[in-house]
């Protein structure tokens, strides 16, 4: 999650270049479903992304052994490293990679002291220092998901909130548009969240709920967040990638969901659960692949939906079922492989080196950590699938 998507900027000029504004893909807080666009199938300017692929990181791949063991130092220590190049190399920040690595790093031990931390941290937070020297469309987008990405940080590394994202955050409620969302371009080339209105929004609303001292409360938040709040009460997303996404800043964050809604959304997910405890991206929402060939909601279970919906239903503790919870976590901690990782393909393209596996790891930590305390099941959830 963030200083957007794969939207990197020059550091001299302080402004994004042509090129970069074609680096948009696959980031977030997970990621948004969007509809199909007439230029999926058109040519990729594959050079553009080609200059900011780590040089020296096997591509992703399924065909990867899974390790015998589950080993927590092995996921950190991908992440950290993916994390650490990608920052050193592109001197930028993105959601599937070193943004993801903040949210999830300080839930381990060490990481008020970790060096790669502090520094993966710079730099996802060092271009907002300064102004950029031109109007830039996606500002919405960078301040938001850079200042969520920051204070969620802060508040699980030591509960604090940094001024300087504070500051952050005051941007955002003046620039925040009269009905409680944030405009920014939707008409990207790639899918899939930069395509979606809902990204922005449900990024602060989960964020919100971690800073300390209800910050959402103070006087200068309340009403940007009160505007916030009737966009998500009146432009309910459909997609249960949005749900999961949703169902987590709930737990967090008041007056988002019903208790209704919760229960819906918790038991929509759990019919989605495979019979092997996992989830299938494909399956949470609609993206159309650059090749044409369509995403299999029937696939294998994969580890960024795997540990994104695991990490919602340990969050909201919305009446689980223990034994779907119990499935979910050893599917993660059993289909970890030898680099340290988890696999997720590519929803658009496999020559993106499906970048999405470094999210999937963080994530997958995420969810590891969110389920350590376990949920107290309330009502028994019978999935036919198992």
């Amino acid at each position: 999650m963030v200083a957007g998507p794969i939207l990197c900027w020059d550091r001299n000029v302080r402004q994004l270049s042509s090129a970069s504004l074609l680096v948009l893909h696959l980031c977030g807080l997970p990621a948004f479903a969007g509809q199909a666009y007439q230029y999926d199938q058109e040519p990729v300017a594959w050079e553009s992304y080609e200059t900011m692929w780590l040089k020296d990181l096997p591509i992703a791949s399924a065909s990867e052994p899974i390790r015998a063991h589950y080993s927590e130092s092995k996921a950190l220590a991908f992440a950290s490293n993916v994390a650490l190049k990608w920052s050193r190399q592109n001197q930028c920040g993105t959601c599937h990679t070193n943004i993801a690595y903040l949210m999830a790093r300080p839930l381990l031990p060490g990481a008020a002291s970790d060096p790669i931390q502090h520094e993966v941290r710079e730099h996802a937070e060092e271009y907002l220092n300064n102004p950029f020297s031109e109007p830039i469309e996606f500002l919405p987008f960078l301040i938001a998901t850079t200042a969520s990405a920051l204070a969620i940080n802060d508040a699980l590394t030591d509960g604090t909130f940094d001024p300087k994202v504070r500051s952050l955050f005051e941007q955002l409620w003046k620039i925040q548009n009269a009905g409680g969302s944030w405009d920014y371009p939707v008409d990207t080339t790639v899918p899939f969240l930069e395509r979606n209105k809902y990204y922005v929004p449900l990024f602060v609303a989960l964020a919100l709920g971690y800073i300390p001292g209800q910050y959402y409360a103070t006087p200068e938040a309340r009403d940007g967040f009160a505007k916030l709040q009737g966009f998500l009460r009146t432009h309910m997303p459909d997609n249960h990638h949005e749900h999961a996404v949703l169902l987590w800043a709930s737990a967090r964050t008041p007056g988002l969901l019903t208790e209704a809604q919760r229960d819906q959304f918790t038991h929509e997910l759990l019919d989605l659960q495979n019979a092997d405890g996992g989830w299938t991206l494909p399956a949470l929402g609609q993206w159309a692949r650059h090749d044409g060939i369509p995403n299999d909601p029937e696939g294998p279970s994969d580890g960024y939906a795997t540990a994104l919906v695991t990490t919602a239903l340990c969050q909201a503790q919305t009446g689980l079922h223990d034994t779907a919870i119990n499935k979910s976590i050893h599917w993660l901690k059993s289909h970890q492989r030898v680099s340290g990782q988890w696999f997720t393909a590519s929803l658009y393209s496999n020559r993106f080196h499906n970048y999405l596996s470094n999210m999937a790891t963080s994530y997958a930590l995420m969810a590891l950590k969110s389920c350590e305390q376990g949920a107290t099941p309330a009502v028994t959830w019978t999935n036919p699938k198992r």
